[in-house]
């Protein structure tokens, strides 16, 4: 019983090492991460990242990366282009989208559901951040 109430104690402990932070120009001049760090500064857990540019990402990070399920949307101003790292594609094919699915060490992974203006647009399957696959969502393709 005393092995089983010290373990979970342990566990809970462990557990408490993130805490809540705001961390400017974080991955980026005018950049900004709000959300749980690690014992190590960087995003741990779940956050936001937000950049004065139009970028932001929603969701869980691991070791100051992108890593679990997220959220991603792209809003640049017209006539500005940034690269999109977690996506290896430039904003201009994503302006004014968000990419909701799951991200492995910073980069998109597996399938992510497209939308503009809230509505369905694609479904694009991506591997290591390379885009492998895209189709029209099922409710325009009707």
């Amino acid at each position: 019983m005393l092995k089983k109430m010290i373990c979970g104690l342990l566990a809970v402990g462990m557990g408490l090492f993130a805490h809540a932070a705001t961390l400017d120009d974080y991955a980026g001049k005018g950049c900004r991460y709000d959300g749980a760090v690690g014992r190590n500064g960087k995003p741990e857990g779940q956050g936001v990242w937000q950049c004065r540019d139009g970028r932001r990402y929603a969701g869980q990070f691991q070791k100051g990366r992108f890593h679990g399920k997220g959220a991603y949307s792209v809003n640049i101003r017209v006539g500005q282009e940034v690269f999109l790292e977690p996506f290896n594609v430039n904003s201009t094919k994503l302006n004014h989208m968000t990419l909701n699915g799951r991200f492995a060490n910073g980069y998109a992974e597996g399938t992510f559901d497209v939308r503009k203006d809230g509505k369905p647009l694609f479904v694009m399957k991506f591997d290591k951040g390379i885009m492998t696959d895209a189709k029209l969502s099922k409710s325009i393709q009707k």
